[in-house]
């Protein structure tokens, strides 16, 4: 009969046995991260930029837009304002750079940056456009108003509104259940470039030409002021009204940028068919300026310009691009017909001519009662 047998198993052995498989796993795994680069992140150092934001804040808020910035090794840090009050804003220096929404907030910036580094940056524009529900669009067609221009767009005529407004017409007498009076609302002229820009519209039904005088802007808008004042106690953003389902109680017509309807379309499974936009004959672009007052700042406007993803993140949110000569590139209309939606009308009828900055700004004192 045979003696039992012991072995003695060395324990550091029987250790990497177990420890060698899960080992090589993690080391795939890891090596697979650092080359799809989803974990560099934190073993790079990230430069934090502040920036003053009006309305197109919402492009740095974006999630995929946080990512390849910190790919890139930048977090922006948003500070959310109105362009007006953004440009009168104290303490600007202490920030790396700001991004109003329009040109007498990116006039007024750079001449308080006389003598200082000052360098802007015009990535993208967007119109600014009313955004309403298709059977307010066809009342308006209805009412000699308007005229349909494809399936989602409808060409305004502002001198026809304002003959509406004048002769106190409500929808009820278009057909519609709506007690209400046919009107716009818009965020404070005082506050948003988008409240501004309608006092700009309003005022091509009193003629093409921008006043050149003071004397004639004050008499301008206080010829504008009766149709702005019609809407009450102006708000906010009006964007978030507009696109909820209860958006009909909210605000009929909203003023809004294009970029927040397109982008809002092409988050849907299918094109919502029943909210439509509204474009003035003479339409209004708004050419936001990054305009930057620091190295940092710098680079952030450089990626917004170069950047292969950033440009292509901002067509995806609705952006018309821009190269660095002011050229509209051609990626915007083929990727939103591509999912589905008809290009946008290009304005050929016109543009508003907006005066002079400093007369602009006193148009918006008279009809805003800004100060």
């Amino acid at each position: 009969m045979r003696e039992p047998e012991f072995k003695v198993v060395d324990p550091r052995r029987r250790f990497l046995l177990w420890f060698a498989p899960p080992l090589a796993v993690f080391v795939v795994g890891l090596v697979v991260l650092l080359v799809a680069g989803h974990i560099t992140g934190p073993f790079r150092s990230v430069t934090v930029v502040r920036a003053l934001f009006a309305s197109k804040r919402d492009f740095f808020q974006d999630e995929q837009v946080k990512r390849i910035l910190m790919a890139r090794g930048y977090q922006v840090h948003v500070t959310p304002i109105g362009s007006r009050d953004l440009a009168e804003k104290p303490d600007l220096d202490s920030y790396h750079f700001v991004f109003p929404s329009g040109h007498v907030a990116n006039e007024h910036v750079k001449t308080r940056r006389a003598g200082k580094h000052v360098v802007p940056y015009r990535p993208f524009f967007t119109p600014v456009v009313l955004a309403t529900f298709r059977e307010y669009a066809e009342a308006l067609v209805k009412a000699g108003a308007a005229t349909k221009h494809g399936d989602l767009y409808y060409t305004l005529k502002m001198d026809k509104l304002t003959e509406l407004a004048n002769a106190q017409r409500r929808w009820k007498d278009y057909g519609l259940p709506n007690e209400n009076r046919i009107l716009v609302q818009s965020p404070d002229p005082c506050k948003a470039y988008s409240g501004a820009t309608l006092v700009g519209f309003f005022a091509t039904a009193f003629g093409d030409e921008p006043p050149q005088t003071v004397e004639a802007a004050e008499q301008l808008a206080r010829d504008v002021k009766p149709y702005v004042d019609a809407q009450g106690q102006a708000g906010e953003d009006m964007a978030p009204k507009y696109f909820v389902p209860e958006g009909r109680t909210h605000a009929v017509i909203a003023v809004i940028y294009e970029h927040q309807y397109i982008a809002y379309q092409l988050r849907q499974k299918s094109v919502d068919t029943e909210r439509v936009l509204l474009y003035p004959e003479k339409q209004h672009q708004s050419t936001p300026e990054l305009i930057s007052f620091t190295p940092e700042g710098d680079r952030i406007g450089e990626l917004m310009m170069n950047d292969p993803e950033l440009r292509q993140r901002a067509v995806e949110l609705g952006f018309h691009p821009l190269g660095w000569n002011g050229e509209t590139g051609a990626d915007f209309g083929a990727h939103i017909t591509s999912r589905g939606l008809p290009e946008p009308p290009a304005g050929d009828t016109g543009r508003v001519q907006l005066p002079k900055a400093e007369l602009f700004e006193r148009m918006l004192d008279v009809v805003g009662e800004c100060k």
